[in-house]
């Protein structure tokens, strides 16, 4: 019996811990992630942009180049992002594929089914809701059932051992998205504007709301009107004319929503 209450809290801070970095690592911003392998154009902070196919990583993002660059060091394949250097990207932007193409259809559908979800995906979301409205509560449950098992003296006395139930416990509420606002919710599927600051003041830009969390929102279909932005896309007519982007929130919000084109009102 010594034994086994020598040997089992150890073995409880053992799989704690491995939990608990398995569960960080899984932990990306599901706005990004929607955004992962996807060919993507991000402004640098020398007012330039870069182009290539988007990792997102539960710390930092990589841009993986299609072409080597050259650098006095050498030639590079990718360029590597850490989460301070991310948070100061005012968006991230994605062109569609063109029409004519099986993405470009793949593409078209998803838009469709965004703004007209069915029974499945307006259950699934409901699922969701319902999780982030209890989620203290079901914090709180989690917190209960880990200070049952700590309660025991021998695991009490395991060095760290409740920091590393405290890190199990957040990997598992953060593991699912938590941001639950009434507000963006009521319109997601539906056209918005969104405000968002540049070097030449404040800006407007339509689009449809896809999602939301508690750092980015993903917007389809958005015409762009930042006029450096506009002139990029201009230079390079491969990007296309339609395209998503991933806002900051930092440096954006939602400022309007629109009529949609059949309730369009007409002059009395």
């Amino acid at each position: 019996m010594d034994t086994l209450a020598f040997w089992l809290p150890l073995l409880l801070l053992f799989v704690s811990a491995l939990m608990g970095t398995a569960l960080k690592r899984r932990t990306r911003d599901h706005c990004l992630k929607k955004f992962e392998g996807s060919k993507i154009i991000l402004p640098t902070s020398t007012g330039k942009w870069e182009s290539g196919r988007l990792k997102v990583f539960a710390q930092g993002i990589e841009l993986t180049f299609y072409e080597a660059k050259k650098e006095p060091c050498g030639s590079v394949n990718s360029l590597v992002l850490h989460p301070n250097e991310v948070g100061q990207i005012p968006y991230f932007l994605r062109p569609a594929p063109p029409p004519d193409t099986r993405l470009g259809v793949t593409w078209e559908r998803e838009l469709q089914r965004i703004r007209r979800p069915s029974m499945t995906d307006r259950g699934w979301r409901s699922a969701l809701n319902f999780y982030n409205m209890l989620r203290d509560a079901f914090g709180q449950a989690a917190q209960a059932i880990l200070g049952a098992i700590t309660k025991d003296s021998s695991f009490s006395k395991v060095k760290n051992s409740d920091k590393r139930m405290s890190e199990m416990q957040a990997g598992l509420t953060e593991l699912v998205p938590n941001a639950w606002e009434p507000v963006l919710e009521k319109y997601r599927g539906h056209p918005i504007v969104v405000e968002r600051k540049t070097s030449n003041g404040l800006i407007k830009e339509s689009g449809i709301l896809e999602d939301y969390s508690s750092k980015y929102l993903l917007v389809r279909e958005v015409e762009v009107r930042e006029p450096e932005l506009l002139k990029f896309l201009e230079d390079n007519p491969k990007l296309g004319t339609k395209h998503d982007l991933v806002y900051s929130r930092g440096t954006s919000m939602i400022r309007h929503t629109l009529s949609e084109p059949s309730q369009s009102l007409t002059p009395a």
